[in-house]
C-alpha cells in the first residue's frame, strides 16, 4: 500500500514542476515578443515620422519657393531695399567701438538746395553712431574716396578721375524725376545710368538713403495762442510765392482757374514782383503769413510720389493754413497728420476747392479751430534731415556686406510713369 502513494506523490510533483517551468517559458517568450513588437513599432513610427518630415520639408520648400517668387514679383527689380532689410535682421553688425577702418566720402557736386543753406551744409559724421567717416568737398580726393556723392541732374559725362574698384557711387537728388530726366542727356546722367550703388532722395519708398526736405511732427505739449484773434486778422485769402511758371504740374494754369472762385495773390516772377528781404531767408517779409493771408498754397512744380518741398516745410511754422497740391493723388492726406494740411486732391476741381477756402475764411470760429489743430505740429529743421542721411551713409559703409549693390538703371528706379501723375 505504501508504494502507490509514493509513486502518486512523485507524479504530482513532476506535474507541478512541469507547469511552473511552462509558465516561466511562456512569460519569457511573451516578454520577448513584446520587446520585438515595441521595437518594430518604434522603427515603424520613426520611419513614418521621417517620411512625414520629408513630405513637410518638401512641401515647405515648395511653399517657400512660391512665396519668394511672389515676393519678387511684388517688388521692382531695381528696388532691393526690403530684401536688404530682411538680410540685415539675420546679420549681427559690428559694434561702433570695434570699428577701426575710416571712410572718406566726397561730395562731388553738393545739392543746390543744400549748398544754399549754410546752417545745414556744415553737418558732418561726428554725431553719428558710426562716426568713422570723413566728408570732403575736394574733387582731387576722388580717386582715394570710399564713396562719391553726385548731384544727379548735373552728373558730368566725364568725372575727371578713374573710379577705383569697390568705390561706392551715390545718386543724390532733391528735384522730381521729370526735372533730372530732362537733363539726363544734356549732362552725363544718361551715360552713367548704370554706375550707381545707392540713391539718396526725398522718396522714402524708392531711395536707399532718405533725404526729405522736412518732416511733420507733433509737439509734445499743447501750443496755446489767441487763435480767434489771429483768425480775425486774416483779411486776404490765399498766397503763393513762385518764380517757375511753365512746369509739368501745370501750376500756373491751375492757379488761373482757382482765382476765378477765390482770392489768390501770386508773388514772384509768375505774378506781382516781390523783392522784399533776402533770398532764402525767412525774415520779417514773411510776417504777412502770420497776420494777413488765411492760406498758403504749397503747389509744387511736379506731382510726383512723396515730392513735398520747402514750400511746405520751411513755411509750416507760420500762423496760416497750408493747401497742398503735390505727390500722387491723395498722398498728402495719407502722409501728413490729420488737420495739419488741406489736401487739394480732396476736391473735384479748382471751383470746389475755391468754394471751400471761402467758407473756411469767412467762418472765423472754424478757421481758428483749424489753425489750432495745425499749430500742434511742426516741421523739423532741414539740417536734422541731412544729418540723419549722413549717418545712414556711414552706417552703410561700415556694413557693405549688407548694403553693397549695383543699380542696373537709376532712371528706371525713379520711373516717371510710376512715380508721377
Amino acid at each position: 500500500m505504501d508504494k502507490p502513494v509514493s509513486y502518486t506523490k512523485c507524479l504530482l510533483k513532476a506535474f507541478i514542476v512541469t507547469v511552473v517551468v511552462g509558465l516561466l517559458v511562456l512569460g519569457i517568450v511573451a516578454k520577448h515578443m513584446t520587446d520585438v513588437d515595441k521595437k518594430s513599432h518604434s522603427q515603424m513610427a520613426k520611419k513614418d515620422e521621417e517620411n512625414q518630415t520629408k513630405t513637410v520639408t518638401k512641401d515647405d520648400g515648395k511653399q517657400h519657393k512660391s512665396v519668394k517668387e511672389d515676393y519678387r514679383k511684388k517688388i521692382k527689380s531695381d528696388d532691393k531695399t526690403n530684401m536688404l532689410e530682411e538680410k540685415k535682421k539675420n546679420v549681427q553688425p559690428a559694434s561702433p567701438d570695434r570699428v577701426s577702418k575710416s571712410y572718406l566720402v566726397l561730395w562731388y557736386d553738393m545739392l543746390s538746395y543744400l549748398h544754399k543753406r549754410n546752417y545745414a551744409k556744415t553737418a558732418n559724421f561726428s554725431p553719428c553712431e558710426y562716426n568713422n567717416c570723413k566728408l570732403t568737398l575736394k574733387r582731387k580726393m576722388a580717386n582715394v574716396s570710399d564713396a562719391v556723392i553726385f548731384q544727379g541732374r548735373y552728373m558730368p559725362k566725364n568725372t575727371g578721375f578713374k573710379r577705383p574698384v569697390g568705390q561706392v557711387w551715390i545718386f543724390a537728388e532733391h528735384e522730381a524725376p521729370p526735372v533730372y530726366k530732362s537733363l539726363a542727356k544734356k549732362f552725363g546722367l544718361y551715360n552713367h545710368r548704370d554706375a550707381f550703388n545707392w540713391s539718396m532722395t526725398y522718396d522714402k519708398a524708392l531711395a536707399d538713403i532718405h533725404l526729405p526736405y522736412g518732416e511733420i511732427r507733433r509737439h509734445k505739449h499743447y501750443i496755446s495762442k489767441d487763435y480767434d484773434k489771429i483768425a480775425l486778422n486774416k483779411t486776404k485769402g490765399a498766397l503763393i510765392i513762385t518764380s517757375h511758371c511753365q512746369v509739368v504740374s501745370r501750376r500756373t494754369q491751375f492757379l488761373k482757374e482757382l482765382k476765378k472762385y477765390t482770392d489768390v495773390t501770386i508773388l514772384g516772377k509768375c505774378g506781382t514782383p516781390w523783392d522784399c528781404g533776402k533770398w532764402l531767408f525767412h525774415d520779417n517779409c514773411f510776417d504777412i503769413l502770420n497776420h494777413t493771408y488765411a492760406f498758403y498754397l504749397a503747389f509744387e512744380n511736379a506731382l510726383c510720389h512723396q515730392y513735398f518741398t520747402e514750400k511746405l516745410y520751411e513755411n509750416f511754422l507760420y500762423d496760416t493754413l497750408f493747401v497742398t497740391r503735390s505727390g500722387l493723388p491723395h498722398e498728402a492726406s495719407s502722409i501728413f497728420p490729420e488737420g495739419s494740411v488741406i489736401d487739394s486732391d480732396q476736391f473735384k476741381n479748382a471751383q470746389e476747392l475755391g468754394g471751400f477756402l471761402n467758407k473756411v475764411q469767412n467762418d472765423k470760429r472754424d478757421y481758428a479751430k483749424r489753425l489750432a489743430t495745425k499749430s500742434q505740429y511742426y516741421s523739423i529743421n532741414y539740417r536734422e534731415s541731412y544729418q540723419r542721411a549722413l549717418c545712414d551713409i556711414c552706417y552703410r559703409l561700415n556694413h557693405q556686406d549688407l548694403y553693397y549693390k549695383n543699380i542696373p538703371d537709376i532712371l528706371q528706379v525713379f520711373n516717371t510713369q510710376h512715380s508721377c501723375r
